[in-house]
């Protein structure tokens, strides 16, 4: 009987399409205001081909970063303006994203206001090898200048440029300490504990004058971080919920399938 219910159980689930967040199944996509003198914005973003598709963010500050959506591979637009204003005024900023199945995206504001750039960027969310995990760096900090990386004492990434995400560099999984090594500033200190085969983003802000750093986590085995909320636009569904309302409806038809089946066999 057990081995009968999970057989129904994932046949639900393929009739419903609820599948693990892999990066060879999906296409993911994320925003970030990284932008340290630009003031709080809402993002929209948009589809080519469904034009009455739309995701927004609303009122979204400096050292803000939002959790994956999965979106349909496409042509997208993502544009930025300020915090309130009408829908239909031309953004402060926008960019275009070409999104491919099995990849995954970050779209950050970053740099100074007065040279602000909506920028696009690769999140390689691939499997390290074993006992590794994938580190860049995305520097928004514009006192450091740049930055390096160190572990331990040993350099992990070098020359992080203010405004700029570095490439991602293999590091022993475990617990330990990074220092953030300014160019033009004091040192601070990053306790982080890296799971083997994560992928994470070390966010480099600077807050009332003061470094500050985070750690985000990207992907995990080969799968991305879990969703964040999002707010819809009309005619737009948030994927997770879609996935939640989906999960409900195979827990209740999961349930009936095993009352049926203890039923029967009683």
């Amino acid at each position: 009987m057990r081995s009968t219910l999970i057989l129904l159980v994932a046949a639900i689930l393929t009739a419903v399409g609820v599948s693990p967040a892999h990066a060879a199944t999906g296409t993911y996509l994320r925003l970030a205001h990284l932008s340290p003198d630009t003031p709080a914005v809402d993002v929209t973003v948009t589809n080519f081909a469904r034009p009455d598709w739309s995701v927004k963010l609303n009122g979204v500050a400096y050292g803000a970063v939002s959790g994956y959506q999965r979106v349909e591979p496409g042509t997208y637009t993502i544009a930025m303006r300020p915090a309130g204003a009408d829908p239909k005024t031309p953004p402060v900023i926008s960019a275009t994203l070409q999104a491919t199945d099995g990849r995954a995206y970050t779209v950050a504001g970053l740099g100074n206001f007065s040279a602000l750039a909506l920028k696009v960027l690769d999140d390689d969310i691939s499997l390290p090898p074993q006992g590794q995990a994938r580190v860049r760096v995305v520097n928004a900090a514009p006192k450091t200048g740049e930055l390096n990386i160190d572990r331990a004492g040993v350099p992990v990434i070098e020359r992080a440029i203010f405004g700029q995400a570095t490439t991602y560099s293999l590091i022993p999984a475990g617990a330990s300490v990074l220092q953030v090594v300014p160019k033009d500033a004091t040192p601070t200190d990053l306790p982080v504990s890296f799971d083997p085969g994560g992928v994470y983003t070390v966010l480099v802000l600077e807050k009332n004058g003061a470094l500050t750093a985070e750690v985000k986590a990207d992907a995990k085995g080969a799968e991305v971080v879990p969703t964040g909320g999002v707010e819809t636009g009309e005619g737009g569904t948030s994927p997770a919920l879609v996935i939640t309302l989906g999960l409900l409806a195979v827990a209740g038809a999961a349930g009936a399938l095993f009352t049926m089946l203890v039923r029967r066999r009683g």
